[in-house]
């Protein structure tokens, strides 16, 4: 992506070239479509608004994008860069989440603070917009956490070539391109002797043969639907047993009781390929005081107190997930259901959920024509894992080899809970998902 930023005449519509060769806009009018004929509805809004382009996007719920971009070619070069096609940046974010509420702010110098956010991979209206201040973009998220009290909101840094977010990069395909506002109520009729004349000599030549027609390069379905499973599996990063484990043994450097504090709880949770852990402490006695916990904490870590009697240790594990490798063979379901059934009895219990299969938007052809999934790309099922038992009893896990997501870990510290050899005073439990391929 290039430095040279390009405002359009909308307001807040912005155009940033891509190094795939295309164009990202920033700032559309996005407006959600009540009933039948989506692309109907959605052709019309973009007329009504005068845009130059537009954005449909969803089937039984859809929503419309709209903008104007103009095309200020001085010479052969710039009309050739211009020639690229356009994809809508906040629609590329909507393809590469497409599970909750989530919003993200980015700072783009020059330019101010861009703020999207997307329901179930579809954008929000009143989002995928500029602000001049922060303080702006905070209202409007109080806005959508209000409407929203489970919103993930993502907030980057400067957002520009040496700092492109991972969704930028692997959610660019025909689902978030625009089309042109064609201006098809003008009718030539010049034009349309000169293309019966053309067709005829089309047709003289030999043009009509029955020769299949065959899709462009850039419409090669392989290709296309490849780039469908890249982009879930650059939003979907998986954790090996030996990673798993680093996270795990990041928390011996947590201290159990310094200075009259007492640990009552560690909590991880990954964001893309690091996690992010809180030690939570509850102060024991009646001397203990805050420099007490900051001084006992390891290097690197961080201190935060949230009133009188609690205390926070924070620090990252990096590098602690893997690329998901969706086309890679995994455990066969019988065998890794068979390996959890086995270690089972160290564990309070162990919960594996119904498998469903993952609804991917496969990728459509310029003319509108889906493109069939390639045979050696399977379907795949994603199920929830859900594991509790004693902090010993975790390395049984390092036999379960399957791609597995893990969402959360946390350990409980007090008084022993469970039965028999799964009793123990240091609880775990681990929450996450499976993926299969549907053979």
């Amino acid at each position: 992506m290039t430095n040279d930023i390009e405002s359009c005449r909308t307001p807040g519509t912005l155009v940033w070239s891509h190094p795939q060769q295309v164009e990202i806009v920033f700032g559309l009018d996005w407006t959600p479509l009540v009933g039948g004929l989506p692309a109907k509805l959605g052709r019309g809004r973009a007329r009504s608004l005068k845009a130059t382009h537009y954005l449909v996007a969803g089937s039984l719920a859809a929503v419309v994008g709209c903008g104007i971009i103009h095309k200020r070619a001085k010479n052969v070069g710039a009309q050739l860069e211009r020639s690229k096609p356009f994809h809508s940046a906040a629609a590329i974010f909507a393809l590469t989440h497409q599970e909750g509420v989530v919003a993200a702010v980015s700072l783009m110098p020059s330019k101010g603070y861009w703020l999207v956010a997307v329901n179930s991979g579809l954008v929000l209206a009143q989002t995928d917009r500029w602000y001049a201040c922060l303080a702006d973009v905070e209202d409007a998220l109080s806005v959508l956490t209000a409407r929203f009290p489970s919103i993930q909101i993502l907030r980057s840094q400067d957002l520009n070539q040496d700092n492109l977010p991972d969704w930028l990069s692997g959610g660019i395909n025909l689902h978030s391109r625009l089309q042109k506002v064609s201006g098809t109520r003008y009718f030539s009729i010049p034009a349309a002797c000169m293309a019966v004349l053309i067709g005829g000599l089309f047709l003289a030549i030999g043009g009509g043969g029955s020769e299949p027609t065959q899709l462009p390069p850039e419409e090669n379905g392989d290709a296309l639907w490849q780039q469908v499973y890249d982009a879930f599996a650059l939003m979907h990063p998986i954790h090996q047993p030996e990673q798993l484990f680093r996270v795990i043994e990041a928390w011996s450097q947590a201290p159990l009781s310094p200075g009259g504090w007492k640990l009552k709880q560690i909590m991880c949770e990954p964001l893309r390929m690091d996690w992010h852990c809180a030690a939570r402490y509850q102060r024991a006695k009646r001397l203990a005081l805050s420099e007490h916990l900051d001084a006992a904490k390891p290097v690197g870590w961080e201190a935060e107190f949230t009133d009188l009697e609690h205390g926070v240790l924070r620090w990252n594990v990096l590098n602690a997930a893997s690329d998901f490798k969706p086309v890679a063979a995994s455990m066969p379901l019988k065998n890794w259901l068979s390996y959890l059934q086995s270690v089972a009895p160290v564990f309070d219990s162990i919960q594996i959920g119904t498998g469903s299969l993952i609804n991917m938007a496969g990728p459509i052809s310029s003319q509108g024509v889906p493109l069939a999934r390639p045979a050696h790309l399977k379907p795949l099922i994603r199920r929830h894992i859900a594991i509790k038992g004693p902090l010993r009893s975790m390395s049984a896990l390092k036999g379960l080899t399957v791609p597995v997501r893990w969402r959360g870990l946390q350990l409980e510290l007090g008084e022993p809970v469970g039965q028999g050899i799964s009793r123990s005073e240091l609880t775990m439990s681990l929450t996450g998902e499976v993926f299969e391929s549907n053979e």
